[in-house]
């Protein structure tokens, strides 16, 4: 009842097989495709041994590659020597704190930001020297921006805060000044006894 798969002529045993003969065409035609699969699979092998290596040097590149330290915290005007100090307008840094402040002075009392202040300078944008002036609202709106972006820390929940934009005034701005300050003020006198700024 089984099928009989055998070849006529051929018993199945192999006894009757005749071998290839070398110089047949047969022969011929299986050397040229056995060299044809080595010579695809050595350059399989040779592309995935490149890629790897490509990969291994990539990792190590990148595991070396050191990372961007982030911004530090703003000073608390240590920079300044001895506080307190009267200070310039124009030479406000970020993170300043000062005492009985008044935006509209043009010099200011700094003082460390440990002892009693009424302000903190919070953040700061320049526009380039060659920039012309961009109006009172355009100013006015690049402050709001800036204080927007400003983080506080922890202890600035402890007090009733507000912003205070300082900018340019169309004559101001022909003499030079291209700032735009972002001032953390309480209005309840000097009632700050700390950093606000997110370190």
């Amino acid at each position: 009842m089984g099928q009989d798969n055998t070849i006529p002529g051929n018993n199945g045993t192999g006894e009757n097989e005749s071998p290839v003969d070398p110089g047949s065409p047969l022969r011929t035609a299986l050397d040229a495709i056995t060299r044809y699969r080595l010579i695809i699979g050595g350059i399989v092998l040779a592309v995935l041994i490149l890629i790897g290596v490509v990969i291994w040097v990539l990792v190590g590149a990148l595991a070396k590659h050191p990372v961007a330290a982030p911004t530090p915290a703003p000073a608390t005007s240590t920079s300044r020597g001895p506080l307190p100090a009267d200070v310039e307008a124009r030479d406000y840094q970020l993170g300043d704190c000062f005492a009985d402040f008044d935006s509209n002075a043009t010099k200011s009392k700094v003082v460390d930001c440990t002892t009693d202040h009424s302000a903190q300078l919070g953040s700061i944008f320049r526009y380039q020297a060659n920039d012309t002036f961009p109006g009172a609202t355009a100013l006015r709106d690049k402050g709001r921006e800036i204080c927007r972006d400003l983080a506080l820390n922890e202890a600035s929940t402890k007090y009733a805060l507000l912003q205070q934009n300082v900018y340019p005034s169309a004559t101001s701005w022909d003499n030079g000044d291209r700032r735009v300050d972002c001032f953390i003020v309480v209005n309840s006198g000097n009632t700050l006894k700390e950093s606000v700024l997110q370190k």
